[in-house]
């Protein structure tokens, strides 16, 4: 009888890694902008005050080497599923929003919970699940994160448009709990090891499955990079420094684009659907980033990704015409999808898979700061000239320094004795 095609399991946490980035990006950080206005409106509150929620919530990030390690102890699955169920109660929550103070304690308790459905935990399966395709399985997983904000920021903004402002968080927040949740518990395993085989889907062997004679004991250990290794390399600060100096430009547009669009003079739904379909074009980046890292060094590919953010950013201050609006589309979405790849494929590039999450936990900590600082800093800048166009120039600076940064970083090395020689 023919054999019935099985495809290997590992493409099916891909999809459950995109539905989980999807909607926990999504709603967690791509709707805010569509919030932006209403809120205003309602409470008076300043766009700093606004954005000041968002600095909170990527402050959050700097428990990502604890999250790392716990993501190593007790398993991705674990950890997502409480993930999902935080993220979500405290979302629905933020519909009964009544003073700036428990709307900054929600989102504080939100981002906790979005911590760990995110990136941290997501590709940490992946890249357990794959190594000859590792770039192009993180490349579609972390699309879901363009998706997220293609699909759930237009979709937000319309349903502020035909409900309120309430309602929507109330909606969103049970989509998370009665999606996310009940997804993950079914369907992720750890590691291919749970279920008898390899990365890529390859079978063990009979003569590995059944042989039953332990190998002889050998009293050399190959050194493995742990996170306080790697904290001790130039390499891992060269990389902190880039990505947190190019993050501070990446977040300041996706917190403030929508309401920059609507000052120069589209409607809230327009302005959202604007920023929905740059991050949409991100998706493509996401994928191709994804793809060229299997066949070129990252850093290379680090260096193009940090150009496109210049470029977009350079359209943005010259912003004149609705005709420009294609080419920010375009160039700053190839941009961005390529960034949220990068970081944990330079990651498994140059310290490989022993401590992923914890050394991955630790870049991302530090890039929070920069998440943080971008969206108050543009909010601060706007409320005192009435003009994003400083606040542009300033990223631009840093993202031109992150480029010259990225060049010098080389792969580190660990000695005989397990020492860093990086």
């Amino acid at each position: 009888m023919p054999r019935t095609f099985k495809p290997f399991y590992g493409w099916w946490i891909v999809v459950v890694s995109v539905i989980t980035l999807l909607l926990s990006g999504g709603i967690g950080f791509y709707s805010f902008g569509a919030f932006f206005t209403p809120l205003i409106n309602e409470f008076g509150w300043n766009r700093a005050q606004i954005s000041l929620s968002m600095s909170i919530m990527s402050l959050v990030g700097l428990i990502g080497p604890l999250l790392g390690t716990w993501v190593n102890r007790y398993g991705a699955k674990r950890i997502m599923v409480l993930g999902a169920l935080l993220m979500g109660i405290s979302f629905a929550c933020l519909g009964f929003t009544f003073s700036i103070y428990y709307f900054y304690a929600l989102y504080f308790v939100a981002a906790a919970g979005q911590m760990a459905i995110l990136s941290i935990p997501v590709l940490t399966l992946v890249s357990h699940w794959f190594e000859k395709r590792k770039g192009l399985a993180i490349g579609i997983s972390v699309a879901g994160y363009g998706l997220g904000g293609m699909v759930m920021l237009p979709l937000t903004a319309y349903l502020i448009s035909l409900l309120d402002w309430r309602w929507t968080y109330h909606i969103l927040g049970v989509t998370i709990c009665f999606v996310l949740v009940p997804l993950i518990a079914l369907v992720i395993k750890n590691n291919p090891g749970d279920i008898g085989m390899l990365p890529d889907g390859e079978k063990h062997t009979v003569q590995e499955k059944h042989q039953r004679t332990p190998m002889p004991a050998s009293n050399i250990q190959i050194p493995r990079w742990t996170l306080p290794k790697a904290l001790q390399t130039s390499t891992l600060w060269i990389l902190t420094i880039s990505f947190m100096m190019v993050f501070v430009g990446t977040a300041s547009v996706l917190a403030h684009a929508v309401p920059f669009f609507v000052g120069q003079g589209f409607s809230n739904q327009v302005a959202s659907t604007i920023l929905g379909s740059t991050i949409g074009v991100s998706v493509l980046g996401r994928i191709i980033t994804g793809y060229l890292s299997d066949r070129v060094p990252v850093k290379y590919i680090a260096a193009l990704c940090f150009m496109f953010q210049v470029v977009g950013l350079l359209v943005l201050i010259f912003l004149e015409t609705q005709a420009s609006v294609p080419a920010f589309l375009a160039i700053f979405g190839m941009a961005m999808g390529g960034l949220f790849v990068l970081e944990p494929l330079i990651v498994r590039e140059y310290f490989g898979l022993d401590s992923f999450a914890a050394i991955y936990g630790g870049l991302w900590a530090f890039q929070s700061l920069g998440f943080a600082a971008g969206p108050y800093i543009t909010g601060y800048i706007f409320d005192t000239t009435g003009s994003y166009n400083s606040a542009f120039i300033a990223f631009i600076v840093a993202t031109l320094l992150a480029i010259v940064l990225i060049m010098f970083t080389r792969p580190p090395r660990l000695s005989a004795t397990g020492k860093p020689c990086a």
